[in-house]
């Protein structure tokens, strides 16, 4: 009896710890004058996240709380905002109270490093020293590399659609991340991909698999949100196939070293040059390691191919549903490659030369942020005395980016997919608009991407016309809090003529 009384009692003292534990946080949100999505018993507010496609959420909670609201997840206190004056303070004015990101264990030693999520001085070195990548003669010799590139994976469709009566049937993330890894394999390290035509060779397959591209969330993950020690039985990234991706860009260093070439001064040379300062007092009291360097390759690649193969499934899809857009885009086109002899290139597809394909690509961009919640976490008290709003040190901030960029009050008519509304952007609110993050800690390749996306649209509008098929759905995946995942969506490319 005494025995039974006894497991009672401590099963008693064990869920009262387990209750108070997740509880700890509650109320700190509710002080700052913020609404909050009800938290659980222990839980936090997100108990169904699992369940739950995320950034259609944070559109729903926009629409009942407005511009500002907070949500516990697990334990962790985390402020929503989709209102581009607070963006601009947050991001922006008081950067000094936002300068750094949560510190994430992302269940691999590679994403850990990456640029975005290193602390303080170690990110700002870092970024310092990447920065000279992405200068306006830099991003002039790439463009090369990636308009061949683009060209050559648009006449593989073509062939492909010439043995088809004119038409090919495409998983758009599947073909897209293919190239779009082949791409930044050639000009980031200046080489091809083995059997790169193969849209499942071994590198974009160990991509896929550290991505989790399959991953489903379940109870466990939403679990550990609140029980961090869960979190080594659900990482967010798969570490085994880093192995293949580091073997990889290891060989591809050392041959360059070996080689003796160091003038190109490109990504490889870069990363060798930051290797030999690895002994040196100012990267070993930042703890800048070998690691740290490597990452940055990695980081390249995941934030280049992951994001921008988002983007382009979203726009095929958006092309396939707006014949018209694609008729506009045509004859902008025509009358370009009338100016440039046919010809595809950096000075051809510069924003005088084709503004409403920037249009296209800036409207598809809104609609679908492949990045969910730029955050930063707030190193010290904030608050702002207009609103009584006020946030507490180590409380996370995030941008709900599919919800800000659907702001009605900036947007009008803000679902539907309308390029022309960029012909004035002028008239725009620049942070109603947060696809690449606002601040210091924005996106560093925004204009790589740009450049990139733009060479693909126009090499594929000059020969495809996109259409919808049957099996056309787009199928947003539930729990993802970080990037846009869905399943496979179709379409047909269709040759023009």
């Amino acid at each position: 009896m005494w025995i039974l009384l006894i497991l009672i009692a401590i099963l008693c003292v064990l869920i009262a710890t387990i209750i108070k534990s997740g509880r700890e946080n509650y109320g700190i949100i509710e002080s700052g004058n913020i609404p909050v999505v009800p938290p659980s018993l222990f839980l936090g507010s997100e108990t169904k996240l699992h369940k739950e496609v995320q950034h259609l959420e944070d559109v729903k909670r926009f629409k009942k709380y407005g511009g500002i609201w907070g949500t516990y997840l697990g334990k962790s206190p985390q402020v929503h905002i989709a209102d581009p004056d607070l963006i601009r303070l947050i991001f922006v004015k008081d950067f000094q109270y936002f300068s750094n990101r949560q510190d994430i264990d992302f269940g691999t030693p590679v994403m850990n490093e990456i640029l975005d999520y290193l602390p303080g001085e170690k990110w700002k070195t870092v970024r310092s020293l990447l920065s000279p990548l992405f200068t306006t003669s830099k991003l002039k010799n790439m463009s090369d590399v990636i308009a061949s590139s683009a060209q050559e994976f648009i006449q593989d469709l073509k062939s492909e659609a010439e043995k088809n009566n004119g038409r090919v049937k495409i998983d758009c993330r599947n073909r897209l991340t293919a190239w779009l890894i082949d791409m930044f394999s050639q000009t980031v390290l200046g080489v091809r991909m083995e059997n790169s035509k193969n849209p499942n060779n071994e590198f974009v397959e160990a991509f896929r698999e550290m991505m989790g591209e399959n991953t489903q969330f379940n109870l466990l993950y939403t679990l550990s949100l609140t029980f961090p020690f869960f979190t080594r039985f659900a990482p967010m990234f798969n570490h085994e196939p880093t192995k293949l991706i580091e073997s990889a860009f290891k060989q591809v260093m050392e041959n360059r070293k070996k080689s003796g070439s160091t003038n190109s001064k490109d990504f490889v040379d870069l990363l060798n040059s930051l290797m030999e300062k690895v002994d040196t007092p100012e990267f070993q009291n930042l703890s800048i390691t070998e690691g740290t360097i490597l990452s940055q390759a990695v980081n390249f690649f995941l934030g280049g191919y992951e994001t921008s193969g988002t983007t382009l499934s979203h726009l095929l899809l958006e092309l396939a549903t707006h014949p018209e857009v694609q008729d506009n885009l045509k004859s902008e086109l025509d009358k370009m490659l009338d100016r440039f002899d046919g010809k595809i290139c950096h000075e051809s597809i510069s924003d005088t030369e084709m503004p409403y394909a920037l249009c296209v690509l800036k409207e598809s961009l809104r609609l679908a942020p492949p990045l969910l919640r730029p955050e930063r976490i707030c190193t010290q008290d904030w608050r702002h005395p207009e609103s009584g709003v006020s946030i507490k040190k180590g409380t996370i901030v995030m941008i709900a980016a599919w919800a800000a960029n659907r702001n009605p009050k900036y947007w009008p008519n803000p679902d539907k997919f309308w390029p022309e509304r960029w012909e004035s952007a002028e008239n725009l609110n620049p942070y109603a608009f947060t696809t690449f993050g606002h601040g210091p800690r924005n996106c560093i390749g925004t204009r790589f991407a740009y450049e990139s996306l733009k060479l693909f649209l126009c090499n594929l509008v000059k020969e495809f016309r996109v259409e919808v098929r049957p099996d056309t759905q787009l199928n947003y995946k539930m729990g993802s809090t970080l990037l846009v995942a869905f399943d496979p969506l179709y379409v047909d490319l269709v040759l023009r003529n």
